[in-house]
């Protein structure tokens, strides 16, 4: 027995060290997995368009479905160092004299005053594109789940181990680790969290060198929140952060301590963030101005809300994602959030333990509301007034996830005591009945063109019930230090679900050691004027040139370049195709054509003119390239003085040079 007691005690004393030493800890194991390059990329994919270089993927698999992370984003920040412009400059080339600006859409690590607030880019500028890249990944990670624990400690009054659930339910959500590259949703939640928490010691404590610090660190994330320009997140996501913020400074605004001096600090923070979004305002206006007078995403339809039902409660689906993949998993993904146990929870601590506490009050009110304006609507001046116009009834109801983890953590952090077990029991299979018929609903009603039966047998529907169910039974009979068995539940059931989504990569040697990858590289040191074209080949393959630095006509347009279309459209006839984000697919033929396939992917045909005019140098395309153009359009190029070279051959692709 006093054995068994020595363990515990030394299991508890080491648990204490590790939270004592949380931030050093942290620290070294960044500083590690730096070291070694890892990360979570899927950068993996490139060895299927390229034939050569080593695999990276130690653990797991490349996810093809996230090419907005290996296809677009990632690509993008590796073209960064060998920028011909000079190595991570804020502007790349495009097609010769028109420049892309790499700081918002999709942004990219740069050398810029405005990089100062996006610290998981640094590593790019000081590491190198393989460990910048780990740095990215590992890095948010880490703080990601630290600062949601801290922010547990607060919402919890310092209940360790509901701290801990809280950050692994958001840090491994399903939805989350699905894009956890793409769209500033990460940044979003880590900025929102930490400005929380530097509000909470701005209010709290006495005038001190140290709230200079915390207030220069509350500029960067709201600058840095900014710079994530994903409005369709940034609302709600900021919504959710309310309640939060709004407890903080009025309900533990401590008098006793705080002096006129006090107000230093906000005022510090009103400055470097005004500062910080002028400066972004005036370097970037036509990026903004662009963006927001795009076809797509530009024009989207404002939103009032009121078509969000099925996607309210739809995370029983990633309980059997794992055996059901498909490329719609990514969009169907959602925050394991074990709503409505929440509301039920924080109902019973309000009505029947009487304990009206003021941000359970405040969560829950949220809550009800963003349901209310998902699943019935509210008038469109009202929206519009909130910014929730920007917010359509998919992605919002997504997000919706992390407040409603709040809620829920908060009351259980409250609840005295617990329902008898009959009780708890029959009300946790009636409650988890919720989620699943929405889940149900919605692979069977869903009108976006998103539906997928991923309950296709009656044991998957009552497996999953099943499971909901005991951890909805667990939360009810959970009660101020009688959690142990919730904690485990809850954190079990969404690492089972998310753990396994993104692979544990190092390096990225499918395209650090790719023959082909240092030949295009080769080639844009000797001409770094050139002009590139892909040709033949689908996104994400019209991105290739780019990870290499060079300036290729169809690289993804991020955000609308006038400049460029109006070259292969002097009429304007074509603008409205080109006047959005979009991935470009070009071929040659006898006459330039542009055509809209899908939201945001273009089709270019080049005629022999317009590639003279153009001016393209290379074309990178597969090694049958050159059987093609002898098939089809030989005589038509030929006839206009336009010879291909063949200047590379690799295992699946090949250059060519054109000669005029």
């Amino acid at each position: 027995m006093n054995e068994k007691k020595q363990k515990q005690r030394g299991f508890k004393q080491g648990v204490e060290l590790i939270y004592k030493y949380r931030f050093v800890l942290s620290f070294l194991l960044l500083i590690m997995l730096v070291s070694f390059k890892i990360s979570g990329s899927s950068m993996g994919c490139w060895k299927l368009f390229l034939g050569d270089g080593e695999s990276g993927i130690r653990l797991g698999e490349p996810r093809v479905w996230r090419s907005d992370e290996w296809g677009t984003l990632t690509p993008l920040c590796f073209r960064q160092q060998y920028n011909t412009l000079g190595a991570y400059n804020r502007y790349s080339q495009t097609l010769g004299s028109i420049l892309t600006d790499n700081m918002l859409v999709y942004g990219q690590p740069s050398w810029d005053i405005l990089t100062l607030f996006r610290p998981f880019y640094w590593g790019y500028l000081f590491f190198g594109s393989e460990r910048g890249l780990s740095w990215f990944w590992c890095s948010r990670l880490i703080v990601l789940f630290l600062s949601w624990f801290e922010l547990g400690m607060l919402i919890t009054d310092g209940q360790k181990k509901l701290s801990v659930m809280l950050s692994v339910c958001v840090s491994f959500a399903p939805f989350l680790q699905w894009w956890f590259a793409i769209n500033g949703l990460v940044e979003m939640l880590i900025y929102g969290a930490c400005f929380v928490l530097g509000s909470n010691y701005l209010v709290s404590h006495a005038f001190n060198p140290r709230k200079i610090a915390v207030a220069v660190g509350m500029a960067v994330c709201a600058v840095g929140y900014v710079l994530t320009f994903y409005p369709t997140w940034m609302v709600p996501v900021a919504w959710g952060f309310v309640p939060l913020f709004l407890w903080v400074v009025i309900w533990k605004f401590n008098r006793n301590v705080l002096r006129r001096v006090d107000v230093v600090p906000w005022l510090l923070i009103f400055v470097i963030t005004a500062a910080g979004l002028t400066v972004l305002a005036v370097t970037s206006w036509d990026v903004i101005k662009a963006e927001l007078n795009s076809v797509y995403p530009g024009n989207a339809p404002s939103s009032s809300g009121g078509t969000g039902l099925w996607w309210m409660m739809k995370y029983p689906i990633s309980l059997v994602s794992r055996f059901s993949m498909n490329e719609l998993i990514v969009e169907n993904s959602s925050i394991i959030c074990f709503a409505p146990a929440g509301v039920i929870l924080a109902l019973w601590v309000i009505i029947k333990e009487k304990n009206k506490d003021p941000l359970l009050i405040l969560l829950l009110g949220m809550n009800l509301f963003l349901a209310w304006y998902y699943c019935v609507g509210i008038p469109k001046w009202l929206a519009k007034m909130l910014l929730l116009s920007f917010v359509n009834s998919n992605r919002g109801p997504q997000v919706l996830g992390f407040l409603r983890l709040t809620l829920f953590v908060r009351a259980v952090a409250l609840k005295e005591k617990a329902p008898k077990r009959w009780l708890a029991a029959l009300a946790a299979v009636i409650s988890s009945a919720v989620p699943m018929r929405l889940a149900l609903g919605f692979t069977k009603y869903e009108p976006g063109g998103l539906r997928y039966e991923y309950f296709d047998t009656a044991e998957k529907i009552l497996v999953v019930w099943a499971i909901i169910a005991v951890v909805f039974y667990l939360l009810y009979r959970a009660r101020k230090s009688k959690y142990t068995m919730a904690v485990l539940g809850v954190c079990a059931v969404v690492l089972a679900s998310s753990i396994w989504i993104n692979p544990v990569a190092k390096g990225v040697p499918e395209i650090t050691k790719s023959e082909t990858m240092q030949q295009i590289r080769d080639f844009v040191k000797e001409d770094p004027k050139a002009i590139w074209l892909v040709a033949d080949m689908a996104y994400p393959a019209t991105n290739i040139p780019a990870m290499a630095g060079a300036d290729c006509l169809n690289t993804t347009q991020t955000y609308p370049q006038k400049t460029r279309g109006e070259m292969l459209d002097q009429e304007g006839e074509y603008e409205d195709i080109y006047n959005r984000y979009c991935h470009i697919r070009a071929s040659l033929g006898s006459k330039t054509m542009l055509e809209l396939v899908s939201t945001d992917y273009v089709e270019v045909t080049l005629s022999p003119e317009d590639l003279k005019k153009l001016n393209i140098r290379y074309i990178v395309s597969t090694n049958d390239f050159d059987e093609k153009i002898a098939a089809g359009i030989t005589n038509i190029f030929t006839e206009s003085g336009i010879e291909f070279q063949k200047y590379y051959e690799g295992a699946q692709l090949s250059i060519y040079r054109c000669v005029y």
